[in-house]
């Protein structure tokens, strides 16, 4: 092929992006509409596209073979942070500011810009390389790609409340406790040993009969244990809190999903044709198919509100938030546009390429499925994850800068995504042919 099929293959891919984005951007939907379709899209749609895809195109041999993905998720991101660290001093950028950019480097938007890609691909009768044999289709194909996808979602939601909230927040200031405070905790008693200051007698003299000695043995053990009790139940509750934070409804769908898969026996009869629970299947596959357009349309709704100005009361710097000139913050545009869309994808390609060039064996699926690199490669040129804002305004940071951000990231991604998906499909194209 020519390299102008691999362009009119992705633009034409591309397209139906824009024009259902630039649809929701100019019917300029209100808070209201938004928080009501993202509420249906969150809780009905993604999970029932995320739950049908995965539960279709996989199998547990396949998913045994993706042991690359999580990996390669890890490197990227590594590669993603330590670009904004190198960036972000070669700009002159603050910490804070350049924390928000690692944040928006490290997570892409893997659900809205992947999908639509990959069926779009599909659909075009000059992709037929990308099939992995005589037996495939193009909707295996699609929603083969899509699940490889889904492997990264997984890790998003995983480490975006954690990691990602864990960067963004600023570390303590000494500042912010006077002097005499640092001062008189140097001297204070541990919290561990909060019985001894409450004026339990641990110590024992010479003069100190059996009895009294037990009985401030008892007494020092009891608030030990007392003590470790209350840290474990501590711990216990912030290791819960994280964790409920990531059981969002698309993550328990993907887990189901996975466990239908891993339960071949329960994934054969879920999908066998003419039982009732194929016909909840497709109940849950025909929701699953509305959720790339309205995703779409909030997109374009979400970006036209965030390129609105807002009052500077609206955005009130707190304390903990520091003032970014529009100097650096362009730098700062600059410095997330170069890393998605050319470090991060570049270190991708190598990385796969070389596996499939000098250790095949590794990963025996790069080299039987072009849609798996295809995938990979997209996913590491798409732009941030939309929840980049939804973070900024967690640790309450940065806000307008994180519209700002997207803003432009997403107007500058979809014309460089269409030069970038021609790449990776001549590349593609290179490895199904086995050069």
């Amino acid at each position: 092929m020519s390299v102008i099929n691999y362009i009119a293959i992705s633009t034409q891919a591309l397209s139906s992006i824009f024009f259902i984005g630039a649809t929701g951007y100019f019917l300029k939907l209100g808070s209201r509409e938004l928080q009501a379709l993202a509420r249906i899209n969150v809780s009905v749609f993604t999970p029932s596209l995320l739950f049908s895809k995965i539960s279709r195109s996989l199998d547990r041999e396949t998913l045994y073979d993706l042991w690359l993905i999580p990996i390669l998720y890890l490197v990227l991101g590594a590669a993603g942070l330590e670009w904004t660290r190198l960036g972000g001093r070669f700009f002159g950028l603050t910490d804070a500011f350049r924390r928000l950019c690692s944040v928006a480097v490290y997570f892409s938007n893997v659900n809205t810009i992947l999908i639509p890609i990959i069926e779009g691909i599909a659909a075009s009768p000059d992709s037929r390389f990308l099939l992995r044999d005589r037996d495939d289709t193009p909707q295996k194909m699609a929603d083969r790609a899509i699940a490889y996808g889904m492997i990264i979602g997984i890790m998003n939601n995983l480490l975006r409340w954690s990691v990602g909230v864990a960067i963004m927040t600023p570390p303590k200031s000494e500042d912010s406790c006077p002097a005499t405070s640092r001062e008189s905790s140097a001297y204070a008693p541990s919290p561990s040993f909060e019985g001894a200051a409450c004026g339990i007698r641990t110590t024992v003299d010479e003069h100190t009969d059996l009895l009294a000695e037990e009985a401030a043995r008892t007494s020092s053990s009891a608030v030990s244990r007392s003590t470790a009790s209350g840290h474990m139940r501590l711990v216990c509750t912030r290791i819960w809190n994280a964790v409920r934070q990531c059981l969002t409804p698309p993550l328990c769908a993907v887990v189901v999903a996975l466990l239908v898969v891993l339960v071949p026996p329960l994934q054969h009869a879920l999908l066998q044709h003419g039982s009732y629970t194929y016909c909840v299947w497709m109940a849950i596959d025909t929701c699953g198919q509305a959720c790339i357009p309205a995703t779409l349309l909030a997109l374009g709704a979400q970006l036209a509100i965030k390129r609105s100005p807002e009052p500077q009361s609206s955005q009130g710097i707190s304390t903990t938030e520091r003032y970014v000139s529009e100097r650096d913050q362009n730098r700062g545009i600059v410095l997330v546009v170069l890393g998605r869309f050319v470090v991060v994808p570049l270190c991708c390609c190598i990385v796969l390429l070389s596996i499939h060039r000098f250790a095949p064996w590794l990963v025996p699926l790069l080299r039987a499925d072009p849609m798996l690199f295809l995938t990979l490669a997209i996913v590491s040129a798409t732009p941030p994850a939309v929840n980049l804002l939804t973070v900024a305004q967690k640790v309450k940071m940065y806000e307008g800068e994180s519209a700002r951000i997207l803003s432009y990231s997403y107007a500058i991604g979809m014309f460089v995504l269409s030069v970038e998906v021609s790449v990776f499909l001549y590349l593609a194209s290179l490895l199904s042919s086995g050069a």
